[in-house]
């Protein structure tokens, strides 16, 4: 096991137990067999030491259980490393960037909020996947298209904060630029703003390590750790009257 740096056996088993008590002990992962699931497959240095080595990984549920293992982390100096579905595969997948992180794995916050085809966007949290989101289009008959990466399988949140691509129309293809903070007020039921806004890391403390930003999607957290973020909008087409299949 890589410990994380500058922690002890000790100390770093007595946060895991931490993790157990916000998560449950189904969802802290720290055998090696467990571990050896967010090693990247594509890795140029595959068993030598300059290998990125997650530490353990922690499935949280809940926006709550973020903020909690955000907390604990703080106060044993842990670096965690957030994933969505940890499928950008040839680009590190869900290996962390330092060796010694825990892996803040979102896939089982996978709950789609909204789908809306009047303005056409969606609302979904990390481990919601493409193929997630065509199935709940199709099944509710919204008049609604997606752009998608190769492969699918993949999660609308994490592809766009890892500046994807995908195969439409240019407003749509851009998955980053294409995304949305959904700004409710009291006298419009929905506000939508791409990039979104959110704190200029310029601009922030010197220490600080992760901040937890519910319901918001920023600019300044895309292909970064910054922040680990909960919820997205996502720009979805209105579905048009023909298209032409190019590969057929």
């Amino acid at each position: 096991m890589a410990l994380p740096p500058n922690l002890s056996q000790a100390e770093f088993d007595s946060a895991l137990g931490e993790f157990e008590a916000v998560v449950g002990t189904d969802w802290v992962f720290s055998s090696d067999a467990d571990v050896a699931l967010y090693r990247d497959s594509y890795s140029p240095f595959w068993g030598e030491d300059e290998e990125r080595i997650a530490s353990a990984a922690v499935a949280p549920d809940s926006v709550e259980e973020v903020q909690e293992i955000v907390r604990i982390a703080n106060r044993y100096l842990i670096p965690l490393y957030p994933i969505s579905t940890g499928r950008n595969l040839t680009y590190g997948g869900a290996a962390p960037t330092l060796t010694g992180s825990v892996v803040l794995d979102l896939k089982r916050m996978n709950r789609i909020i909204e789908v809306n085809d009047k303005r056409n966007y969606a609302l979904v949290e990390p481990g919601v996947s493409y193929f997630d989101l065509f199935k709940y289009i199709r099944e509710n008959g919204l008049n609604l298209m997606l752009d998608v990466p190769d492969p699918g399988w993949g999660s609308p949140m994490g592809n766009s904060l890892d500046h994807g691509v995908g195969y439409t129309m240019g407003p749509y293809r851009d998955h980053f630029a294409s995304h949305l903070w959904t700004w409710r007020l009291s006298l419009l039921k929905a506000s939508l703003f791409a990039q979104g806004l959110a704190p200029f890391p310029a601009l922030m403390p010197g220490r600080i390590s992760i901040t937890v930003l519910a319901h918001l999607s920023t600019a300044y957290f895309a292909q970064s750790n910054f922040g680990v973020v909960t919820k997205m909008g996502v720009k979805l087409m209105p579905m048009p009257e023909t298209f032409h299949d190019m590969a057929r």
